[in-house]
């Protein structure tokens, strides 16, 4: 008897579901509302900027061992302010001269203007430039004392000799400094064979051209030796550095016209 009692209980039950729908939906319980959770949203990592400096598999080999940094601004057309990983600092360029801003008491010298808008052309503020030392790491100043490079067109330009091959500088030997010196001289020799930038714009009868060693007032035959890479008679007179057109040139003894004031081998460092 339990076992009918089972089967037609089981039998009413299957009765009582409600047939599939036409579209194959079965009915089902209204579904109770529940209180939505919102997940919070995950935390934010702020990141770093990201590094100017290009990878170095999008780079040419640089054919010297350099520093990368980041051009901040050009002072003149041979000192530049720049970023690196140790932090900011102003680069003074080796082995080249460029025309002097002036002063209140001096005008600037002649194509000022236009030699620190050349350093400006080749290393823009945020551009990546390489920083080559030779032997000194500053100079009397605390600049640091460096070759610049720069990739262009898939190339490396050392653009201290850039400079001077534009005639925007004139190339200065400071030994010990002399890694680069005679690429250089070379560029020189070309800029000033074809008359570009202040060898055409600046003569040695400008009284503010930054006077190169081929330009000088002064006749060769009768240079002082204290002087090498310059011709500067001997005294009488007595010259001093507002007197001649030249900076930062070396000296031997006995620097007849007293003009290394603080003997370090190099005169006429101011201006």
């Amino acid at each position: 008897m339990t076992r009918w009692l089972l089967l037609l209980i089981v039998l009413l039950t299957v009765g009582c579901v409600a047939p599939p729908s036409s579209d194959g939906n079965q009915f089902s319980a209204p579904i109770q509302p529940t209180e939505t959770i919102v997940s919070p949203d995950p935390p934010v990592t702020t990141l770093p900027p990201a590094a100017h400096l290009p990878t170095p598999s999008a780079l040419p080999e640089i054919p010297v061992q350099a520093e990368p940094a980041l051009v901040v601004n050009v002072i003149d057309g041979d000192t530049l302010t720049v970023r690196t990983a140790h932090g900011e600092a102003i680069v003074r360029l080796i082995g080249i001269d460029a025309p002097e801003r002036g002063n209140q008491d001096r005008p600037a010298e002649c194509f000022f203007e236009a030699s620190t808008a050349a350093l400006a052309q080749l290393t823009p503020p945020g551009r990546t430039v390489y920083l080559e030392r030779d032997v000194s790491e500053t100079d009397r100043y605390g600049r640091l004392l460096r070759y610049v490079w720069v990739e262009r067109a898939g190339s490396w330009l050392l653009v201290n000799e850039e400079l001077v091959r534009q005639g925007a500088a004139i190339a200065r030997q400071y030994p010990p400094d002399l890694r680069h010196a005679e690429r250089l001289a070379v560029a020189q020799r070309d800029a000033e064979r074809a008359q570009v930038g202040l060898w055409g714009a600046c003569t040695s009868a400008t009284p503010t051209a930054p006077a190169p060693p081929d330009r000088i007032p002064f006749p060769r035959s009768n240079c002082d030796p204290s002087y090498p890479d310059i011709c500067l008679p001997p005294p009488p007179p007595d010259l001093d550095c507002r007197d001649i057109p030249y900076r930062r040139f070396r000296v031997l003894p006995p620097d007849s016209h007293r003009l290394d004031a603080d003997r370090d081998g190099i005169a006429c460092e101011a201006g």
